[in-house]
């Protein structure tokens, strides 16, 4: 298929056209990324040198003494055990003693128990 020079020149044409918006388009792509770098450069001067101090000021004179003041308050006293609690505690050690001493003697091998039988018949 042979085109005519007219056709070959517009094709040239919209060649270098391509060419031209491609160039184009990576200069504007590289000019982006510099100004995105150079935006998170402000943003982190921004950051150090304004927020984080009026940020650890606030901190500081707001949130501060409240912590403090929780840190340092006074501790309940604890309840003291009674006479009710000691026998409580007795009763229940008893109880774990009784049945230790019920799942012992189920368990525990007595030859008397066992009841033998004869497959002679």
């Amino acid at each position: 298929m042979e085109l005519s020079k007219k056709r070959e020149r517009e094709l040239h044409r919209l060649s270098d056209d391509a060419g031209d918006l491609w160039r184009k388009q990576r200069d504007l792509l590289s000019r982006a990324t510099e100004l995105l770098r150079e935006a998170g450069r402000h943003a982190g001067d921004i950051g150090r040198e304004d927020v984080y101090p009026q940020a650890k000021s606030s901190i500081e004179h707001a949130i501060k003494p409240t912590w403090d003041k929780i840190a340092h308050r006074p501790k309940p006293a604890e309840p003291k055990l009674g006479a009710g609690a000691f026998t409580l505690m007795a009763i229940g050690a008893a109880t774990v003693a009784v049945i230790g001493y019920a799942i012992w003697s189920t368990l525990r091998a007595d030859d008397d128990l066992w009841v033998e039988t004869d497959d002679e018949v």
